[in-house]
Formats: C-alpha cells, structure tokens, sequence
C-alpha cells in the first residue's frame, strides 16, 4: 500500500475490526442495556395501567434512533456531494488519501443508517406489545417477541452510534495521517474503556 494510503486503510481496518468484535461479542454495557430493557418490559407487564407509558419510552427511543439516521442521511449527502466535487478518474482516485478516506467514510456512514432504520424497526414492533393490555393473552403470546425486539433494537442502535463515530478519526486522518491515527487509537481507548463498560452507579 502506498506511503500516503496505509493510515486511511489502517484506520478503517481498526472500525471494522471493532465493528465485528462489537457484532459477535457486544461489549459489557450493551449486554446490560439489553437486560435492563428485558427487565422493563417484564416489570410493565406485571403493572396494570402501564401501557401508556410503556409505549411513551419506547417512542422515545424511536425518536432517539430516527435523529441518528437523521444526522446519518445528512453527513452520507454531504459526502456524496464532496465526492463527486473532487472526482477524479478512478485509477487515480483510490491513490489519493483525502478520496479514499471519503470513500471509507461513505461506507460507515451508509452502515450506521441501515442499523439505524433496522433498530428502528425493532421499536416500532415492541411498541406494539408493550401497548396491549397488561393481563391479556394476546400479551403473554407475543412477550417472548416483544423481549426479542428489545433485545435486536438495542444491538442494532450500539452499532450505529459506534459506527457514525468511526467517522470522526476518519475525517481526520484524510486530512492529517498521524494525527488521525492517534484519534482513532484514542477513540478505541475510550470506548473500550468508557462507553463499553458498564459502570454501576
């Protein structure tokens, strides 16, 4: 790989190297978000008169996730919009740090949306349970999909916040190789050893 190339390259190999760690092994603090959300809905379902607020969290959830996709969608246009400003025919593009760690960018950003809309999906379909009547059977049938849901919508959404990140050390190291590795290696330290970790109050 050429002098100028490898930072970009190896930066993004840390993202997705991370990405996959955070695929197949979630980290502590969203094993522990996942159980919390378990334990919520379980202790709604045993509350009469909590349907309201039941479904009142979980849009605010949705809300929370669809701002993400929001900001997401905005910053993939943005690029896509400096791409095709600068674009150069493509032997020569993927030889140019700045376009590549463009191109890099792109990828995340277009990731993080689609596990945006994914963790969406999965909150609007536990809204449903948890807005049934609390003692029916139709919501003792579908609690074990309600708890799946909960379950899916917040493993796809740690991945999407983690991946727009990624973004960040990638814009720089296009634009300063040496101090856009230090940023990336200083991002994995702190979600490794901060946003990871569950930190018991």
């Amino acid at each position: 790989m050429d002098h100028q190339l490898w930072p970009v390259g190896l930066t993004l190999s840390l993202a997705l190297v991370y990405f996959a760690k955070q695929w197949f092994w979630p980290a502590p603090a969203t094993r522990q978000h996942e159980q919390l959300r378990l334990d919520w809905l379980l202790s709604l379902s045993a509350t009469p008169g909590t349907e309201v607020l039941g479904v009142q969290t979980i849009r605010n959830s949705l809300m929370s996730c669809t701002m993400t996709a929001t900001a997401t969608t905005l910053a993939f246009m943005g690029s896509v919009s400096l791409l095709y400003n600068s674009w150069q025919p493509p032997a020569a593009a993927l030889h140019t740090p700045t376009l590549l760690s463009l191109l890099a960018i792109l990828v995340l950003l277009g990731l993080s949306f689609i596990f945006s809309i994914l963790s969406a999906r999965q909150w609007h379909h536990a809204g449903f349970v948890a807005g049934m009547p609390v003692g029916s059977a139709q919501r003792q049938h579908w609690l074990p999909v309600g708890h799946t849901c909960l379950r899916k919508a917040g493993h796809f959404y740690a991945l999407s916040v983690r991946l727009l990140m990624w973004c960040v050390p990638l814009v720089v190291v296009g634009l300063f190789a040496w101090i856009g590795l230090i940023a990336a290696l200083v991002l994995l330290v702190l979600l490794c050893l901060g946003l990871d970790r569950f930190h018991q109050l």
